[in-house]
């Protein structure tokens, strides 16, 4: 990377020179045209050539500086390994914005490979995502498109988000993953409606759980735990973490972390996130 940015660098300066040049041959060009019409051409495509030149001098400094203010903030994002855990963050359109970066984010600075999987649509080469609230994401596969006999992965995650939890609870592939996983006792988690919207449906809710405050009726009755009195929930006997919604995502994200890479980890990450554990075992 050093030798490649070196090259970008000579490769900037020489455009900055020829700019240069163009600007002081401009008012030659009026002198031998009879017209302005070539001094203002080559006065404008040497402004361009600057003009360009410069923004993209100004972005690779920026992601410069950026770089320099985690180093020297002490932040840590580590980067995952061969035998790193590995974690299948759903999405589909309409899924949560906050919920589904949060999670992602939090889990790659713990270490973890995470993949960002597309659940639903007509054209499965089409990995966009129009989120709950207007942004696009862009995965990195479709869930079809994935085998578990060939990849096997430690968790599945379920961000919220309207319709996106309602393309979760519609997608055979899917369910049929997360009864599968229930069946063998491996982990799966899901946050604010996915929760209410998916597992609960489909004989998937633990009898500890939460999700979002104003679907919390729909899961109280088969709940053993008042679902408004924690931000999140662990049920290590079902193997199933739940979570209620955009503000208690990173806690989520740090509690999954805690399962899949041990407390240190998930405390070290904590600490950079400035935020507290809030999980409470069931």
């Amino acid at each position: 990377f050093l030798g490649i940015d070196r090259a970008l660098m000579a490769t900037c300066r020489a455009l900055h020179a020829f700019g240069f040049v163009l600007l002081l041959c401009a008012p030659m060009a009026a002198i031998f045209s009879r017209s302005g019409d070539m001094a203002s051409s080559v006065s404008r495509l040497g402004t361009s050539i600057l003009r360009t030149n410069r923004v993209a001098s100004l972005s690779r400094l920026s992601r410069r500086l950026h770089h320099a203010r985690l180093v020297s903030a002490g932040a840590t994002i580590s980067a995952s390994t061969p035998d790193a855990k590995r974690v299948l963050v759903c999405i589909a359109d309409g899924s949560e914005e906050i919920e589904t970066s949060g999670i992602y984010d939090t889990l790659i600075r713990g270490g973890v490979d995470a993949r960002l999987v597309k659940v639903g649509g007509d054209d499965k080469a089409d990995l966009k995502c129009k989120m709950s609230r207007g942004m696009t994401f862009v995965a990195d596969s479709h869930l079809d498109d994935l085998s578990e006999e060939t990849e096997p992965f430690d968790m599945v995650v379920l961000p919220g988000g309207l319709p996106g939890a309602q393309a979760f609870a519609s997608s055979p592939r899917l369910l049929s993953m997360l009864k599968d996983r229930k069946d063998k006792g491996q982990w799966y988690a899901a946050i604010c409606a996915s929760p209410a919207v998916v597992l609960e449906p489909n004989g998937l809710l633990p009898s500890k759980a939460t999700c979002f405050p104003g679907l919390q009726d729909k899961i109280a009755s088969q709940l053993s735990n008042d679902p408004s009195a924690s931000r999140v929930v662990i049920d290590s006997d079902s193997k199933v973490v739940t979570s209620q919604g955009p503000g208690t995502t990173m806690e989520f994200g740090v509690e999954l972390l805690s399962i899949l890479v041990g407390d240190e980890k998930a405390d070290e990450v904590a600490k950079g996130l400035l935020i507290k554990r809030a999980a409470v075992p069931a």
